[in-house]
């Protein structure tokens, strides 16, 4: 019997482009027991399988303790009541399936991306309901949707992307199948045979085809797209009990491990959970990650797929939610749209999972924020834990993150200083390319204050889904203007972007971590390197964070060691209003560009100057602070007060302002620079403390690798900081310092003289 019935699968019921690969079965086919492959060894895995439905992330045995908890919590039943307003309002507004024509943000594109919102909400509320008008819309949703999708070719508005058939590009394909399968789920039982065979056949087959076949290249990418496409298609054969789908999903279309889920998490997060394309993007893939973890746990468990890599996949959400800063928006690095905060769909399936799978109390204080849960069993224990009083303060702390499969491809490191909105922290960003997202910016450094973004990153050249900006595509200032090294606040070597804007051979290789302590109450230290991003250039790139008194200085140090004399510019971006410098900006009455390419094109020069004395010193102000940055000058120093906006006919770049010193190195050399956070402004009572820079003079001492830096305030007090640049740990370093020579044990030593 169960030959006849896996033969009749093979012949007839499986699609042409899955015949080629048999399938071993136990058990009845309703049950889907599976074999599942790792890698080249089989091992036999069993769904979980019952006949009632659903079972993908809601299921079925659970739906009787949601519906008490929507009596009992009042962050479960406000969820559950906005689910109902969407289904409610969707069913008295009707259903619309239009033609696919229009590119992201277009009517099209927005009704179907809408269309699967409704579908999944309808879903879940007629699980909690039982009101059988709210499965009614979804069948006649589906029925449409498998009258039309079969009849589709690819998105009329397609360009170099992998386009889809209902979008333009095939990402938001996979979205809407993530979606509409949970949906299809909820409905299941609900449904004829006559019916389900009609959805399963022309609809969800057909979808699953088309990312297997003509996205094929998509499905096995080890990306974002990729990670969506591959939880889709998973989600479906767990749904329709089809074993290929799951496989192909985990393990890749040929089944060879080149592709598939658990390759994705094996090479897109680090050990410590932070994923390859940055923070943005992990907001972004989160979602699938954990819903079809979720998924595969609650239909494989013996997969045990949220203790893969170590838990990684749960870590990942906490490393996420540390990858904020105190406004919950994520540090915008490499493609990023800058106004993204934790308040999102995807954090809430993240806080929620993550949530239910450790218990992690400080978890829960996010998700209160958020005021969403998921209509399953993990938001009800959220929403429960909330309730019942279980919060603990999630805490911003200094951490050290790794990036690369193994860890060892550079990493972030935050500095943090002060609690909760007063917070002061330094993003020092080392990592690794971040593929196609990345951007060239080695060694890069963004300051945020007391929730505000002082020294910033540019972030994204996008509009998304705003028809007019190319469709919500990247524009081509993207690449012009965001991804090049002079849109960082970090070293430019002859006006050249790092890897001259190569990204196949960026990805070869990493900046390395050389030391960092965080764990003094005064002073944070971090330092890493890059030994390849400029032929024939080393860059090292030292901070430390120290508080003193009512004020916080960050030191910044390079250290260039080459072969030949560069030019170089360090470009300061600024986010508020020049106040104040100790040297005259000349301020210029025409039009002048920096540069003519490599990002130089985009900048227009505002105001100049030249033959410094040794110190310069610019101060800003923006929100309730004062900022400024004292660097040591020479007189072969230029100055520039630079603006985003030159080459730009369409008006796609924003409004950015920033400094830029240039000077010359014959070979090698030091550039030291101070940041100073000072002073407070009341707009209410137009109270103004602080608001100079307190600093004197700033030295700096070299003797090869050890350094001293000192930074005398004008009140006499003097911050003093030794440094071994190899950080050898050695206990007999030594400096000469003007008449007299200053020792020190180990990696480095501050001194403060009151």
């Amino acid at each position: 019997m169960m030959n006849l019935l896996l033969n009749n699968m093979v012949k007839n019921k499986m699609p042409h482009w899955a015949r080629r690969k048999k399938i071993y079965l136990s058990g009845f086919l309703t049950l889907a027991t599976v074999v599942v492959l790792f890698g080249s060894c089989s091992k036999s895995i069993s769904i979980e399988g019952h006949e009632s439905y659903p079972k993908l992330i809601l299921k079925k045995q659970d739906v009787p303790q949601i519906v008490e908890g929507i009596s009992k919590y009042p962050l479960l039943k406000a969820s559950f009541e906005k689910a109902k307003s969407i289904a409610d309002n969707a069913i008295l507004n009707g259903i619309e399936i239009p033609i696919p024509k229009d590119p992201g943000g277009g009517y099209t594109h927005e009704k179907h991306k809408r269309n699967y919102i409704e579908m999944y909400n309808a879903g879940l509320v007629y699980q909690l309901t039982g009101e059988e008008k709210y499965a009614v819309f979804v069948r006649d949703m589906l029925l449409k949707y498998a009258e039309l999708y079969p009849t589709l070719g690819l998105h009329p508005m397609k360009k170099n992307q992998a386009p889809g058939k209902l979008f333009w590009q095939g990402l938001n394909e996979s979205v809407w199948l993530v979606y509409t399968i949970q949906a299809y789920d909820c409905i299941h039982d609900f449904l004829t045979d006559t019916e389900r065979k009609i959805i399963e056949e022309n609809l969800f087959k057909e979808v699953v085809k088309f990312f297997l076949t003509e996205n094929k290249s998509t499905f096995n990418r080890i990306h974002n797209h990729g990670t969506w496409a591959v939880a889709g298609v998973g989600m479906t054969g767990l749904v329709l009990g089809d074993t290929l789908m799951v496989k192909q999903a985990l393990y890749s279309t040929e089944l060879d491990s080149t592709g598939g889920f658990l390759r994705q998490i094996d090479e897109l997060f680090s050990p410590d959970g932070y994923y390859a394309e940055g923070p943005y993007y992990q907001r972004y893939a989160l979602l699938p990650f954990v819903i079809f973890a979720k998924a595969l746990e609650n239909n494989i468990p013996e997969l045990k797929i949220f203790d893969y890599k170590s838990g990684v996949l749960n870590r990942a959400v906490v490393t996420l939610l540390q990858l904020t800063n105190t406004d919950g928006r994520f540090y915008p690095i490499n493609d990023a749209i800058k106004d993204k905060t934790w308040i999102t769909p995807e954090l809430v399936f993240g806080t929620n999972i993550a949530y239910f799978n450790t218990h992690d109390s400080t978890i829960l204080d996010v998700a209160q924020k958020q005021g969403e849960v998921m209509l399953s069993i993990e938001g009800l224990e959220v929403a429960k834990a909330i309730e019942q009083g279980h919060v603990k303060t999630f805490v911003r702390k200094p951490i050290v993150i790794r990036d690369g499969k193994n860890g060892d491809a550079g990493g972030l490191a935050i500095l943090r200083m002060g609690k909760n909105e007063k917070q002061t922290s330094v993003l020092f960003k080392f990592t690794s390319q971040g593929m196609g997202h990345g951007h060239f910016d080695r060694l890069n450094l963004n300051i945020f204050d007391r929730g505000v973004e002082i020294v910033p990153d540019y972030g994204a050249a996008r509009f998304i889904n705003v028809v007019a900006k190319e469709g919500g595509r990247y524009l081509n200032e993207n690449k012009t203007w965001a991804k090049q090294t002079i849109a960082h606040n970090t070293l430019v070597i002859n006006q050249k972007s790092n890897f001259n804007g190569s990204v196949k051979l960026a990805d070869k290789f990493s900046p390395k971590l050389l030391f960092t302590d965080l764990s003094n109450a005064n002073i944070q230290m971090v330092s890493a390197i890059d030994e390849n991003c400029y032929k024939n250039d080393t860059i090292q790139r030292t901070l430390a964070l120290i508080e003193f008194g009512d004020r916080k200085f960050l030191i910044d140090l390079f250290n260039i060691k080459g072969i030949g004399r560069v030019q170089y510019d360090l470009p300061t971006y600024f986010n508020g209003q020049i106040i104040d410098s100790n040297f005259e900006i000349q301020r210029l009455n025409q039009y002048k560009i920096l540069g003519n390419n490599n990002g130089y094109q985009h900048l227009v020069i505002d105001a100049e100057s030249r033959a410094f004395d040794s110190l310069a010193r610019v101060t800003w102000a923006i929100g309730t602070g004062f900022y400024s940055l004292t660097t040591i000058t020479n007189t072969h120093t230029n100055f520039y007060v630079v603006r985003l906006g030159a080459n730009d006919p369409n008006y796609n770049l924003r409004n950015q302002q920033g400094f830029i010193f240039r000077g010359e190195l014959a070979g090698s050399g030091k550039i030291l620079s101070v940041y100073e956070l000072h002073g407070n402004y009341n707009p209410s009572t137009e109270a103004v403390l602080g608001s100079e820079s307190a600093i004197d003079s700033c030295k700096l001492f070299d003797d090869n690798d050890r350094v001293a830096v000192y930074v005398t305030l004008k009140n006499g007090k003097k911050i003093g900081l030794f440094i071994d640049l190899s950080f050898s740990g050695s206990n007999s370093n030594r400096v000469k310092v003007d008449n007299s020579v200053v020792t020190w044990q180990g990696n480095y030593k501050l001194t403060i003289k009151e």
